[in-house]
């Protein structure tokens, strides 16, 4: 859990800070943490799910323009990336979460918009409304999105976790 969660905020901190350039060694976290940490069957595929459905929402968020990056007709590669990091997180750092959907309301509706503001803190990401109508966006869509991961987690992947 700990080996987990410093990894995904190395990959957090290095793709927000220095992007594309940092993907190559995010993605080398993320094959370690498959290779050494992912011990389920279907990980693997529940990290894809997350991942195409992150994409899809940053995405989303940018045509309605609540995300707003320049230079860039989609959501940046190294977002898609993080996507991908954060998805490892699920059944390992995050599992705490697993038994209440409150929590995980929670966490998603109050802590995960700070990562949206976090990047507009680096300049990485605009909104294209008010900082207070942007949190109250992301944070509807994250608490939907944390109950989601977690009912996906558990029709995906069926065996115990470790808590490496």
């Amino acid at each position: 859990m700990i080996i987990n969660i410093i990894g995904f905020n190395i990959s957090w901190f290095g793709l927000v800070y220095w992007g594309n350039s940092f993907i190559p060694i995010a993605l080398v976290l993320l094959i370690a943490h498959i290779l050494f940490l992912s011990i389920k069957p279907n990980e693997v595929l529940l990290i894809l799910v997350i991942t195409f459905i992150g994409i899809g929402v940053d995405s989303f968020l940018q045509y309605f323009n609540v995300l707003i990056f320049v230079d860039v007709n989609h959501i940046p590669f190294w977002l898609m990336c993080l996507w991908a990091c954060f998805a490892a997180t699920i059944c390992h750092s995050l599992r705490l979460l697993e038994s209440s959907k409150l929590m995980q309301v929670i966490v998603g509706a109050v802590f995960a918009p700070l990562s949206y503001i976090a990047g507009y803190k680096f300049g990485v990401v605009d909104f294209g409304y008010s900082l207070f109508f942007s949190y109250l966006i992301l944070s509807l869509i994250w608490a939907v999105l944390f109950i989601l991961f977690f009912y996906l987690m558990s029709r995906l992947v069926k065996v115990e976790v470790s808590y490496a």
